[in-house]
C-alpha cells in the first residue's frame, strides 16, 4: 500500500497537481475522514486567496464613471465618485491625486497601476480627454462593455474547468476511496495474494496519471 501511494503521489506531482493536494490525497488513503477535511481546508484557502480584483470590478468602476461624465461631472470629480463602485480596486492614489488636482499624466499613472486589466487603455482614454477632449464618457462606456465581456468569459472559463476537476477527482477518488476501505476493513489483502498489489498499483497508477493529464491541461487553458 505504501508502494501504491508513492507511485500516486509521484505521478500527481508530476502533472502538476498541488502539494497539498497530493498530501491530502495521501492522507485520505490511511484516513478518508481526515482526508477529506484537509482537502475542504485547502480548497476554502484557495477560493479565500483568489478574491483578487479582476474586469468585474473594472466593469463597475467604468459605468459609474461614464454615468458622471455623461451627468455633466467634471472628470476629477467624476472619477472620486465612481471609486467609490469599486472597493475591490485599489483607487487610492487616483482618488488622491484627482482630488489634488495634479495634472492628468499622474492620474492616469495611478489609473494604469490601479487597473491590473484594463489600466493602459483607461489610462490612455484619461490623457485623451484631458488633453484633446471629446466624448469621455463614450469611451468610458465602451472600456466598462470590453471589461463586462471579460469578466463573463472569465466566469465561464472557472465553471468549465472547475466541472473538469471535479468529474477527474471523482472518477479517480472513488476507486481509490473503496480500495481504501477494502484494506483498511480487510476484506482485500496482498499478503494472500502477492498479484494483486501489482493490479492495484497499476490501476492506481493508470488513475493518477489521468488525474495528472486533466489537471495539465487546465492549467494551460487557465
Amino acid at each position: 500500500m505504501a508502494v501504491t501511494l508513492a507511485v500516486l503521489g509521484a505521478l500527481g506531482l508530476a502533472g502538476g497537481v498541488p502539494l497539498a493536494a497530493v498530501g491530502a490525497g495521501m492522507v485520505m488513503a490511511w484516513q478518508p475522514v481526515l482526508g477529506i477535511v484537509g482537502l475542504g481546508v485547502w480548497a476554502a484557502r484557495n477560493r479565500q486567496a483568489g478574491q483578487l480584483p479582476g474586469p468585474d470590478d473594472e466593469a463597475a468602476f467604468f459605468q459609474g464613471l461614464a454615468a458622471e461624465l455623461a451627468a455633466g461631472s467634471p472628470p476629477r470629480a467624476a472619477l472620486v465618485s465612481a471609486a467609490s463602485r469599486a472597493p475591490m480596486l485599489n483607487l487610492r492614489h487616483a482618488v488622491r491625486f484627482a482630488a489634488a488636482g495634479l495634472d492628468s499624466v499622474r492620474v492616469a499613472g495611478a489609473l494604469r497601476e490601479a487597473l491590473p486589466t484594463h489600466g493602459r487603455l483607461a489610462a490612455a482614454a484619461w490623457t485623451l480627454n484631458a488633453t484633446a477632449g471629446g466624448p469621455a464618457a463614450a469611451l468610458f462606456e465602451v472600456l466598462a462593455v470590453r471589461a463586462a465581456d471579460d469578466g463573463a468569459l472569465i466566469r465561464e472559463r472557472r465553471a468549465l474547468t472547475a466541472q473538469a476537476r471535479a468529474s477527474a477527482w471523482v472518477v479517480a477518488g472513488l476507486p481509490i476511496a473503496l480500495l481504501a476501505g477494502l484494506f483498511g476493513t480487510g476484506r482485500l489483502s496482498i499478503a494472500s495474494d502477492p498479484a494483486l498489489g501489482l493490479v492495484v498499483a497499476v490501476g492506481i497508477a493508470l488513475q493518477a496519471a489521468g488525474v495528472a493529464v486533466v489537471w495539465t491541461m487546465l492549467r494551460r487553458a487557465t
